[in-house]
Formats: structure tokens, sequence, C-alpha cells
């Protein structure tokens, strides 16, 4: 975050002689401890079962990744004394707090033995590791510590994978080795006001303190002390932050990665203390990333990990980490407000970016994931995107359903059952049969303990004009997209509602770089070209695969396609070659496209003859 010296020492007689103290309290004004009302709240990952794409993906990343990761070596072994390095060198960050994180949340969302069992061993190995002074890092040098980027940004995660695994099991144990290990770096701040928690070494990027406030704030609420949170208002000045968005890969202090975590940290603050000028900064970035062409049609952004706003797909687009903390703004600001928007973006990010990011099988992972051109796996499987992408797994169930004042909300369509309480205290089973997004018909049972009366939302994407709902198979009615359609009702057990989303094909029209071309839609799905599968039109250039010119009145599909998941599609356009001209009688080449998941997509993007303009339409996102 931004800071400075001056402030930091200035800060340190008061905020951090409140860290100090036992009661927690401070003599600078903090933001007042009241919670802030909250419209929604997402059901708990051990309280739904998914199916269909999302249980595969969350099996996938389990079976074909976690569960064959080296814990000692890729983590444990960095922490253990023989393995401490005496300098700071960038690759001594492993991500191991965002794996635990990862770890535990599967372990609590599946009840797998072996990932109790794992998650068991990686803890109580990195607990091992913990010195007497409540230090868990890298460094053997006590003068070293706490100045490197890596360490700081280290111990933020490993923080809040601790706090994880106490909320999900109450694990006194982890509690108490995150508490030491932030009491730890909160005492070296306090004794040395030359240190910087956002600018170790003075490096002039801003990624070291990510996640420090967000960890700091679960923290507190987890042990009940607010010295943590005071940290957090009255030293980092959480509240302050609000730095403009410039764009460009010159400056990691355009690192879209950190801005959108600490604006995470504001939303966690606001549902605490109700500080509504804690909602601002997530508000610009969302005005960013969709009046200023900030956000990709894939629903993410970055480039080299900054801003941008040019809509260039190459190279390195897409990192995953700021997919994934994209994702988790808009559930945050979802459960603020309960706005479709955010479920609409959260969806396309989803199924687009962030699936993308992890092979189809769950082996491997991207550190980006371009548009346009070739793609390829990180060489490695820890660190941030990894974590990151795993993280965001293990959270997919718990973003699917959501209890309101009133009712209940459905925000993502996928096979699955969730069983929750109302504010009423009634006992209800929710449950979806659907194949979507193959076909936008969902099937909701509705199973209340017994007669009663609340309500149930759905959401109805923008990208529908208008969706067809029925209830114990008697027409119900007929609505239009970008909204959470109530139904309150006496429900029934057993009582099943119909929602049939018409899925058409949508071309949307690029923007900035991509001006003149259009993207192929599906629901929530694009669709992409993979050379291998289009051998006749794969013969010019990667560099050249944009500017095939598509006849979008000619387009088949779906198509049933399960080379990138079981029950996928993929269509079929009609297309001429490059140089072409696009006249009726030049010959046509037939073009697959396939779901953007396929990891031999590269490019999504094509040129429209004059005479096809018209079918184009705006993102419906922006």
């Amino acid at each position: 975050m931004s800071s400075s010296r001056e402030r930091l020492s200035a800060s340190n007689s008061t905020a951090l002689d409140g860290v100090r103290d036992s009661t927690g309290s401070v003599t600078r004004a903090s933001v007042s401890h009241v919670a802030a009302p909250r419209p929604w709240h997402p059901i708990d990952v051990t309280q739904v079962t998914l199916g269909g794409e999302f249980a595969r993906r969350v099996r996938c990343i389990i079976e074909a990744n976690i569960l064959r990761v080296d814990v000692d070596k890729t983590f444990l072994a960095s922490f253990q004394q023989d393995g401490a390095v005496e300098n700071g060198p960038s690759g001594a960050y492993t991500g191991c707090g965002k794996f635990i994180d990862a770890l535990v949340r599967l372990a609590a969302g599946t009840n797998d033995a072996r990932l109790l069992t794992l998650k068991k061993k990686v803890i109580a190995g990195l607990i091992a590791t913990q010195g007497p002074d409540g230090y868990i890092g890298v460094f053997a040098d006590p003068r070293t510590r706490v100045e490197s980027l890596w360490d700081v940004h280290e111990a933020a995660y490993l923080i809040w994978g601790l706090v994880t695994d106490y909320s999900l099991f109450r694990e006194e144990r982890s509690l108490n080795a995150a508490r030491r290990l932030a009491d730890y770096f909160l005492d070296q701040f306090a004794a040395r006001p030359d240190l910087r928690i956002d600018k170790p070494y003075d490096v002039t990027f801003e990624v070291a303190d990510i996640g420090w406030d967000r960890a700091l704030l679960a923290l507190s609420e987890a042990s009940g002390s607010s010295k943590y949170r005071n940290f957090v208002t009255d030293v980092l000045r959480l509240g302050e932050y609000d730095p403009p968005i410039h764009c460009g890969t010159t400056s990691f202090a355009n690192h879209a990665y950190a801005h959108l975590s600490h604006c995470l940290a504001q939303l966690d603050l606001f549902r605490q203390s109700g500080n509504a000028r804690l909602l601002r900064t997530s508000k610009k970035a969302l005005d960013f990333l969709r009046k200023r062409d900030g956000m990709l049609v894939t629903g993410s952004c970055s480039r080299w990990e900054c801003w941008h706003d040019d809509q260039d797909g190459s190279d390195n687009a897409s990192e995953t980490c700021a997919a994934a903390y994209l994702a988790r703004l808009m559930e945050a600001l979802l459960q603020i407000e309960g706005e479709s928007l955010y479920g609409d973006i959260l969806e396309r990010d989803i199924y687009n970016a962030l699936f993308s990011a992890t092979a189809p099988d769950g082996a491997r992972t991207r550190y980006y994931t371009p548009f346009q051109g070739m793609r390829s796996y990180d060489e490695h499987n820890y660190a941030c995107c990894a974590n990151n992408n795993r993280r965001f797994l293990a959270d997919l169930g718990s973003w699917v359903y959501y209890r309101t004042e009133t009712g209940v909300a459905i925000n993502l369509y996928n096979a699955s059952v969730a069983k929750l309480t109302l504010n009423t205290g009634m006992e209800l089973r929710v449950e979806q049969q659907t194949d979507y997004p193959s076909s936008g018909t969902v099937l909701v049972k509705v199973d209340p303990a017994s007669e009663a009366d609340f309500e149930l939302r759905l959401r109805i994407p923008r990208w529908c004009r208008a969706a067809r709902l029925s209830i114990n198979g008697s027409t119900y009615a007929t609505v239009p997209g970008g909204q959470y359609y109530p139904i309150k009702r006496a429900w029934r057990p057993g009582d099943v509602v119909e929602l049939d989303m018409p899925m058409e094909w949508r071309f949307v029209r690029g923007r900035r770089s991509q001006e003149g071309r259009a993207a192929i839609l599906r629901g929530p799905l694009i669709f992409t070209f993979n050379p291998a599968r289009n051998a006749e039109a794969a013969a010019p250039a990667s560099n050249e695969l944009g500017l095939l010119k598509i006849n979008p009145r000619e387009i088949g599909g779906p198509i049933a396609d399960n080379s990138i998941r079981p029950d996928g599609i993929s269509c079929e356009i009609s297309a001429w070659a490059p140089h072409a001209q696009p006249w009726p009688f030049v010959p046509r080449i037939p073009v697959v496209l396939t779901e953007y998941a396929d990891p031999g997509g590269q490019q999504i993007y094509f040129s429209v003859p004059g005479e096809g303009l018209e079918i184009l339409a705006d993102d419906e996102l922006v």
C-alpha cells in the first residue's frame, strides 16, 4: 500500500503501541467496529455438494495436482533450518500459505480422508519450523528477515492459511501459530520504523504487502483481538487506499492483483465496520473494468500482471492471480449488494479465464492465458498463480448458493445440492439438475422441511434476452435478463422450478485493438480457434489467425464435443482465408471453434465482412 517512512514512524508511538497492548486499545481514531448489514451470505462449502463440471474440475485439481505434489520438497524444506537461505533471492517464495488455504478448504468441502491427512501433515510440518520468537520463514539470519519482499508476502498467506484451518476445523494450534507469526512481524515493524511493509528494500512495486490486510483482519475476527485490525486501520491505513489506475507494464505500481487484493480487504473491513467509504476504490476499479476497457472479454484483466486497457490479448495477458482476484472481488460485492452484474462477470471469468488457466485434466497450470497466440503451462506447480487457481477451485462451491434475508438465491448454475437453514430457522434442501453451460435448462428442486413462505431468487444473466419459468409443470413467468428474479410463494417439499434460458449465438464487437473483429459467445462460453482442429484454415501464420473472416450468418451448432470436458460443445462456422476477398463466389472454409478452455486455442476475435457487421452486438458486461 502507498505509505512513507514518515507515516510509519509517526504511527509507531500510537498505533504500534496499541499492537503491543494486551487490550488492543490505541490512542488514534480507528474505524469503528460496527458490522455492516450484509444482504447475502454464502453457503458454507461443507453444505454444498457439487456435480457437473464444477465437481469434475475439483476432482481433477485434487487427483492430478494436489495429491501429486511433493509437499516436503516443494514447501516444507524451504522452512526447515537446513533449507533456509541467507540472502533474499526471488526464488525463496513458494506460496505455502496459499497451498494450505486451498488444501484446508478442499478438505472441508470434500471430507476426503487423503486431503485431511495431508492437511494435518503440511500444517504440523510448518508449525514445527516456528521459532521461539514466532518467526516462520526461509531466512536463517534475523537481520535479513522482514526486509525481503518475499518473506513479507509469504508470511501474510501463512497467517491466512492457518486462520482458515482454525475457522473450518477449530484447530487451536493453527490459530496460535498464526498469532505468534503475526506478532513477530508486528513487533519488528514497531521496533524498526525504517521498515516499510509496502516496499521492502525500497523496491518500486507494490506486491510485498499483498494479503497482509486481509490476513490480519481475518486473524482479528478469529482471535477476537482488535490489535490486528488496528494495525490495518491505523498503520496500513487501509481506509485511505485509493490509488489511481495507470495502465502499462513499465511499473509494478500498476499491479492489478495487488490493487484487487486491497479492494477485497476494504470490503472485508466494510463488513466489519459499515464505513461506506470503503466501497469507493472497488467501485472505481469496476468502473475502469467496465467503462474504460480494463476488462477483457474473457472476464479477466491485466497484461504483464499490470492494468491495461488496449484489449491486446497476446503474450502475457490475463494473469491467473488477477483473474482469480477479479472473481473474488465480484463475489464480495455480490455479498454486499446482491446485484446480478457481479454474478454475470463472475460467471464469465470462471468458465473462460479461470478454467483455461488449468489444464482440463487439472495436472498443470498457467501463469498467463493469452487469447491471441499459443498458451504455455508453468514449468513449476507452486508460487502464486498455481496456488491461487487451487484456492479458486476450493471456493467454487461456496459461490453457487446464498442465504438472503428473505430466502435463498442461486447465483451459479451447475448440478449440485445445498443444505441450509433459512433466517426463519427452516431447514431447506435445494438441488439443481442441469448440463449447464451446454444448455440453459435448469431444474431446481425445492425441499423445505415443511411448507413455508420464502423467496427463491434465480440469476437471469444479461446474455439471456428472456427466460421462461414454470413451477411444477405450470407456466409461471417470462422474465428479461439482468436480474435475480424473485419467486415468493408457499413452497412445499418436492416443488420443482424449471428455468429455460435460450442460448443464442452472440457475435460480440471487439474494442480498442480488436476493433473491426468479433468474438463468438454462447451463454457464458467464448469459443476459440485451435489450429490442430482446423488444418485447412490454419495454413496461415498464427499471427494472422485474427484475419480470418467469418460469416456470422453461417454458424452451426452446438455440436457435442467431449474433447475439453464431458458433455462439452463446439460449433462450426464458415470463414474466408485471411487474405481472401469475402465475395459470395469465393469458396469458404468450414472452421471448428471449441470452448475457450481448449489448451490449443489461439484466437477468439475474427474479422467480419461488411454485410455481417449488423449482427454484431456490444458486450453486455461493459
